[in-house]
């Protein structure tokens, strides 16, 4: 994936940026790191560890579409509504109806729902996938998420269009978690 110019990521939830770590650990060259993350310590880290980090705010105000060609789109989208740790209620409005599809959420979303916890981010994470694809087709991606219930993998899985890769978090963090 590396060239010698670099390339051009996008990390939605970034957090503190570990994937920008990630990316220099394993030798690629990046051009330009555009990160979404709402949560002003961790954007003090990322700043203070990568200072020409270009922050983007709120992954709902990001447009993929305007942005400069995305060759890598990395990030895990809140996960407390999947998780077996939490209450595994799955992407719902407040008034309990399931969100199954993108086309379904934005629907929703222009209607003016509101959203059951945060897991319902995913959606966001597809929009943006979806409009990142628009300027490079051929766009790669990495989302991470917990191990779930079968019924909202299905639909994570459906919704992205490829199996999920399942590793344990233990191979590379002190956690031990699917």
């Amino acid at each position: 994936m590396s060239n010698i110019e670099g390339i051009n990521v996008l990390s939605l939830f970034d957090g503190m940026s570990c994937g920008q770590l990630a990316l220099q650990k394993a030798g690629v060259k990046v051009n330009k790191y555009f990160a979404s993350e709402i949560d002003k310590h961790a954007i003090s880290v990322t700043m203070a560890n990568f200072p020409n980090t270009i922050q983007l705010g709120s992954v709902i105000g990001v447009n993929g579409a305007e942005l400069t060609k995305i060759d890598l789109l990395i990030g895990g989208s809140p996960c407390q509504s999947f998780s077996f740790a939490g209450k595994r209620k799955g992407m719902s409005t407040k008034c309990e109806t399931e969100i199954l599809t993108l086309e379904h959420y934005l629907q929703f979303k222009n209607e003016g729902y509101q959203f059951e916890g945060q897991s319902y981010l995913f959606w966001e994470y597809m929009r943006v996938l979806t409009e990142l694809r628009l300027n490079n087709p051929d766009i790669k991606f990495l989302l991470e998420n917990v191990e779930m219930g079968e019924k909202w993998q299905r639909v994570l899985t459906r919704a992205i269009g490829i199996e999920p890769i399942k590793i344990n978090s233990a191979l590379v963090s002190a956690q031990n978690r699917k």
